[in-house]
């Protein structure tokens, strides 16, 4: 079974280099603080703030600055796929949280 088949309309199990991944559809944006779209993922039951910069989002997705989230719907799966690449290589933030940069993509 494929990681797309594996993806449901509510979270997606992806299992990569001996990890459980899962990824929860509950993206949220904050405006006035860091310009960054989060999202969650469960690793081996831990859980993870993922986030992508709103600069990565345009360049690759074409997402607007003031508006984010339609780019961020429309192209989950593949910042999924990015989000677990940075997982398997643990390539966290200081504070944990992995954030997925426009040269990530």
């Amino acid at each position: 079974m494929t990681a797309r088949e594996r993806c449901g309309f509510q979270n997606c199990l992806i299992i990569g280099e001996g990890m459980d991944i899962e990824f929860f559809a509950d993206e949220w944006y904050e405006p006035h603080r860091r310009k960054i779209v989060w999202f969650s993922a469960v690793v081996d039951e831990k859980s993870i703030d993922c986030g992508i910069s709103i600069e990565a989002l345009a360049d690759h997705f074409g997402a607007f600055y003031d508006d984010p989230l339609p780019a961020f719907r429309k192209h989950r799966e593949r910042i999924q796929e990015a989000a677990t690449k940075l997982i398997t290589e643990r390539r966290f933030e200081d504070d944990g949280t992995l954030l997925i940069r426009s040269t990530d993509l």
